[in-house]
């Protein structure tokens, strides 16, 4: 074997050693992001049953109906101009400064004045 072949063989096997280092890492972020996938689903079914619940208390208690549900739903929607299916930020002012701003901040970009957000969930 020559200097040269010498050369690209330690060259690949550098490469080799970075490429399943590159996977490694690959792999841990995939293990934390299925973890991560996991804890949400699990959330977001707490939140499902919640949710259900809140709506039936509501329901039976103060007589309120799946068509004024619906509507509510579609007004929460349209605020920001889309109908998406989500709360989308909305324009705000800043109450101290006065320059724009969005619900999605809980404090002014300028000046740092807390803002006063339209919804819990922002």
């Amino acid at each position: 074997m020559d200097l040269v072949d010498l050369l690209w063989e330690c060259h690949q096997n550098k490469r080799i050693r970075q490429a399943e280092t590159t996977a490694a890492i690959g792999k841990e972020r995939v293990e934390a992001t299925r973890a991560d996938f996991g804890r949400l689903c699990k959330q977001l079914a707490r939140q499902s049953l919640v949710c259900q619940a809140l709506w039936e208390l509501i329901s039976e208690r103060l007589g309120v109906t799946e068509e004024e549900l619906a509507a509510k739903i579609e007004e929460i929607d349209l605020r920001d101009g889309v109908a998406d299916g989500k709360i989308g930020p909305q324009q705000l002012r800043c109450p101290q400064c006065g320059r724009p701003s969005n619900s999605s901040r809980r404090t002014c970009l300028y000046c740092g004045a807390d803002l006063d957000v339209p919804h819990a969930f922002g």
